[in-house]
């Protein structure tokens, strides 16, 4: 049978029921099926995927409030019975994948993230703990990472959030430059943070992120620069870096921010380069493509020893590739398939109240394409790439249109990232589809 032969599938034929605008993970995502994705994790195990390292994100939606640079699914409530019926439907959407994939995995990373999970109360996350031990063996060597926000946080919590068995911390910061919030949200005082950072290292936290949001609108190069200065000074681990990107579409909320105000490409670039030299001055080492950890980080040994690893949550000197999201909107990411979940809370708890899984959209990829994205993240990762694995079709092609970029040099045996191209990636490297938009294509 030739490809105009090839059947179409059911999910091709419900392609119109996403619009185009709402195709979070790129243009090719389809509507996905609970039992399409139930299937591709029944693919995983056989092939023995989930053995070699499985990274679990717990997604917790719930904020106080909107912010308005705010670029994830949230639910603004502050009622503790609406997070209880949402911490019941966790544990269905839990049971359903471990029922597929055989309950009692060892997990590689755990990582909750949100939204606000510190909103939860000390009864609440003592409870999703205990349904994460039901489903899953978290143990002593798990890289284990809880999202905090400095100003919904306590000594107390921070206590019971590492005695429930979490070591490591991160911390989103938007409006660095504090002597002039715009209200985007994600702005902390400096005091707070020393505070906050106090304690966190008397409760005696493995390690601290921050993840660095820049590109905001108004923002300048100097703001940036100044805004790391301060940071570096208050001596967290971790740094992670990115960039915002306004998307009113996906985001109703994002148009009170003026398009006008957003700085170009060649000034975000432009910030970027002053937060490389701000923390490598600062004592940083500049790891994978946007982290910055001190010397004897482990992720910085990693690097250096060809161990370092990147999937949807960041850097990790940890084996693993394959992340199962969990909860409103997460997404997971398979060898062959990228997935989201229900982003509506209704709907999310309806699939679950059908002891069904809420898949609500995907992208499939070919063997070749599978090929594709994971030298897309060798690239990010080591910062180069034997050349004998370009040697295909579309692997060539890839090859060809990062040259064309000056983001990697072919020499030798190797395809090594630029120095250029290390600057660079982070605008053609999209985050929510893993893939590199070269020339607006690709």
């Amino acid at each position: 049978m030739n490809q105009k032969e090839k059947p179409v599938s059911p999910e091709t034929t419900l392609a119109s029921s996403i619009p185009t605008h709402a195709r979070i993970l790129g243009d090719r995502e389809l509507p996905l099926s609970s039992a399409a994705f139930s299937s591709a994790l029944d693919t995983a195990a056989m092939r023995g995927d989930f053995d070699k390292g499985l990274s679990l994100q717990i997604y917790l939606p719930f904020c106080a409030t909107r912010c308005v640079s705010c670029d994830r699914v949230a639910e603004i409530t502050v009622d503790n019975t609406v997070i209880d019926r949402y911490l019941i439907n966790l544990e269905t959407e839990l049971a359903l994948i471990s029922g597929r994939i055989g309950r009692g995995r060892s997990l590689t990373q755990l990582h909750v993230g949100g939204g606000t999970p510190s909103m939860l109360s000390n009864a609440q996350l003592a409870r999703l703990t205990t349904l994460i031990d039901k489903h899953f063996v978290v143990g002593s060597d798990c890289e284990t990472v809880f999202e905090i926000t400095p100003d919904r946080t306590s000594w107390t919590q921070l206590e019971l959030i590492k005695g429930l068995g979490f070591r490591n911390l991160r911390i989103e910061l938007r409006e660095i430059d504090s002597s002039t919030p715009q209200g985007l949200g994600r702005s902390y005082s400096p005091e707070l943070l020393h505070d906050m950072l106090s304690t966190a290292h008397q409760v005696n936290f493995e390690t601290i992120t921050f993840d660095v949001v820049y590109g905001l609108p108004g923002q300048t190069v100097s703001a940036v620069r100044e805004g790391l200065r301060s940071l570096a000074e208050m001596n967290p681990s971790r740094m992670l870096c990115r960039p915002f990107v306004r998307d009113e579409q996906r985001f109703e909320h994002q148009r009170g921010i003026d398009s006008h105000s957003m700085p170009s490409v060649s000034e975000t670039m432009a910030m970027f380069a002053a937060i490389v030299d701000q923390l490598e001055g600062s004592g940083y080492e500049w790891v994978g493509i946007n982290s910055f950890v001190k010397p004897d980080d482990s992720l910085s040994i990693a690097q250096a020893e060809g161990r370092l690893v990147r999937n949807r949550l960041g850097y990790s000197d940890k084996p693993t590739r394959i992340v199962l999201g969990v909860g409103l909107g997460a997404v997971s990411e398979l060898p062959n398939l990228l997935s989201r979940n229900q982003d509506s809370l209704d709907a999310w708890q309806a699939a679950l109240g059908n002891n069904e899984h809420p898949a609500l959209a995907g992208v499939q990829f070919t063997a070749a394409e599978a090929k594709q994205r994971r030298l897309v993240h060798r690239l990010s990762e080591e910062l180069r790439a034997p050349l004998a694995d370009f040697e295909v079709a579309e692997q060539k092609d890839l090859l060809d249109n990062l040259q064309a970029e000056d983001l990697v040099t072919a020499e030798s045996e190797w395809v090594h990232v630029t120095d250029s191209g290390r600057f660079r990636l982070l605008q053609f490297w999209d985050p929510d589809s893993g893939d590199l938009r070269i020339s607006k294509s690709a």
